[in-house]
């Protein structure tokens, strides 16, 4: 009797996409091989071996933590695999020139331990920003969608047409969307869709004043650990390492020819992608259709810049101390750097690894990761410098991405692009399971498959409170007489608008409750 052979599959790629399909086909009916052009897998999810004063560690080149309630499916997962994580505070802090300030979740929080900042004048306008886009920001999600009309309004026109200051762009909104998304947000801010912005705060529990404040947790062990976790039984004869792809053709209607850099052929009848759009494009050449090109083309990404580091060193001026230091640092160029417009300052992102990873300092040393540094660490205390790239949440990107659907598993392709604003690890890890799904694979934990960051559906027919509305009414109102003396003021010659603050009066678009 005939035996019949297993289908082909071959999955594109080695980092947690890549390897959380490659898991979850595991036990499947289709024999499926993974090919990684690197000697290992992770993709950036690796560690650096560091040494100081003869004591060596292992550091993790990706962060471990998360916040288990926008990360269901990486939380089932670790605990599928039996990983211990353990509860760590988040905080983020904004260093210039001239001040410190630390960020908590809770806002009281926040002032309490640097009740300093209320000397100021333009704090309590910054804070009364941030509590008005966590109780009013969730407008934009529940107004009905009008046909024709333009539903993908950016951030800087929500920004612009609802009256929030400057400072509360660069010193909260941008800082904290970097630490939740760890990337400079304020490079592409300006053609990030506030449904996607907000959606995300959303996911994280950030919208609205809630009794129970989200708690975030590390993996002790390490992302590393992760991947190894995942891959222990992988079969070493299906894993093709330092294999990169070169060319992919159609063979047949139902198959593929591979082609790899040692030179050889494998024929496959489904191929799963998770390299981004523009690596897409080359591989399939003219294989591809119009609708595949005229898709994959618009997925952009962003490119990264790491670097590790034990330079402390901040700016001249800023202090580089807290009470207690937060693991994230959000890093603002000096005033001479800061461009006209809509344009947040130059910043960086500076992840304090002794903190986010529980490394003693007095045994291993100072170790940071920048990202994107605007002022480059010292060589002599530079340990590695990588580049990566992850998703760009731009308009063009997310409307693409809403269409991979109809792409999709179409002729014997799936691509891995997604993101949902949930974080690096959750995205990955529900791309890769979600294409494995679709192949007949079975996922031991309830996999959630999170709706697009553009789709508002779920919160059309929520209902606020009366206490959530009354609160609404009066942060309306106190914008509202806001701009009414900021009107009377410029009326009165008492208002100038030094240096890059242009003189900006808007009339707020409120929403009633």
């Amino acid at each position: 009797m005939a035996t019949t052979k297993s289908p082909k599959v071959a999955i594109v790629g080695g980092g947690l996409t890549g390897v959380a399909s490659f898991w979850a086909l595991q036990g499947s009916c289709l024999d499926v091989h993974l090919f990684e052009a690197s000697s290992a897998l992770g993709g950036h999810m690796k560690t650096l071996l560091l040494e100081n004063s003869g004591n060596k560690i292992q550091v993790d080149m990706e962060l471990p933590t998360f916040n288990p309630n926008a990360c269901p499916n990486l939380t089932s997962l670790l605990r599928y695999l039996r990983i211990r994580t353990t509860a760590v505070p988040f905080s983020f802090g904004i260093v210039d020139d001239t001040s410190v300030f630390k960020w908590h979740l809770s806002i009281l929080k926040s002032i309490l331990f640097c009740p300093r900042i209320l000397c100021k004048l333009e704090t309590y306008r910054l804070l009364l920003d941030v509590l008005s886009l966590r109780f009013l920001g969730a407008d934009v999600l529940t107004k009905p969608v009008v046909e024709g009309a333009d539903t993908q309004d950016s951030t800087e026109s929500y920004l612009l047409d609802n009256g929030y200051s400057d400072d509360f762009r660069d010193r909260y909104l941008t800082p904290l969307l970097s630490t939740l998304w760890r990337t400079n947000v304020g490079r592409f801010l300006s053609r990030l869709p506030v449904k996607a912005l907000i959606h995300s705060l959303s996911d994280h529990q950030l919208l609205s004043m809630r009794d129970t404040i989200p708690r975030w947790r590390r993996i002790d062990p390490g992302v590393k650990y992760l991947i190894e976790a995942m891959a222990k039984d992988f079969p070493l004869e299906k894993l093709h390492f330092q294999t990169k792809v070169n060319e992919i053709t159609r063979r047949s209607k139902s198959q593929y020819d591979l082609v790899t850099s040692n030179g050889k052929h494998s024929h496959f009848d489904h191929i799963i992608l998770t390299v981004d759009g523009q690596e897409i494009l080359r591989l399939l050449g003219s294989t591809a259709t119009a609708e595949e090109k005229n898709i994959l083309r618009c997925l952009g990404v962003t490119r990264n810049i790491a670097v590790i580091h034990s330079d402390a060193h901040v700016s001249q001026s800023a202090p580089t101390t807290y009470d207690a230091a937060p693991g994230y640092n959000f890093i603002m160029a000096s005033p001479d750097y800061q461009q006209r417009g809509f344009v947040p300052p130059k910043s960086c992102l500076r992840y304090d690894v002794n903190v986010l990873q529980d490394i003693p300092a007095s045994r291993f040393g100072d170790i940071f990761i920048t990202l994107n540094s605007v002022s480059p660490p010292h060589p002599s205390l530079v340990q590695g410098v990588w580049e990566f790239t992850e998703p760009e949440p731009s308009a063009a990107s997310l409307d693409a991405q809403s269409r991979l659907i109809s792409i999709q598993n179409t002729r014997g392709l799936n691509y891995g692009f997604y993101w949902t604003g949930r974080g690096l690890l959750e995205d990955a890890l529900t791309s890769g399971l979600k294409m494995a799904v679709g192949l007949g694979a079975t996922v031991p934990f309830h996999a959630v498959f999170h709706p697009q960051p553009l789709d508002t559906t779920k919160f059309l027919h929520r209902h606020s409170g009366l206490r959530h509305n009354l609160v609404k009414t009066v942060l309306q109102a106190i914008r509202a007489l806001i701009l009414v003396v900021e009107i009377v003021l410029i009326l009165l010659g008492r208002i100038h608008t030094p240096g890059r603050a242009r003189a900006r009066v808007i009339l707020s678009k409120t929403t009633r409750a």
